[in-house]
């Protein structure tokens, strides 16, 4: 291999090494800041809250369209 070819391929090398430790960086301090935002509650023995049931968790119809179609009601007990 001839040097100007051996040095274009270190400078390459380093480049990588440089994106993936700055996308690391990045990726930790973007972690950080979400983790300052996380709400944490515990409920007791007798707590009312709501929840919300995405539709991708419990579809309305499931099956092919040339199947049975389920009822929703049987899919969400």
């Amino acid at each position: 291999m001839s040097d100007s070819a051996e040095s274009f391929a270190c400078r390459v090398y380093n480049l990588h090494v440089e994106i993936i430790k700055h996308v690391q960086a990045s990726n930790e301090q973007y972690k950080f800041r979400a983790d300052l935002h996380k709400y944490h509650d515990e409920l007791n023995v007798g707590d009312y809250f709501m929840i919300q049931i995405r539709l991708e968790r419990c579809p309305l119809k499931i099956g092919h369209k040339l199947q049975v179609v389920l009822d929703h009601s049987k899919c969400c007990k």
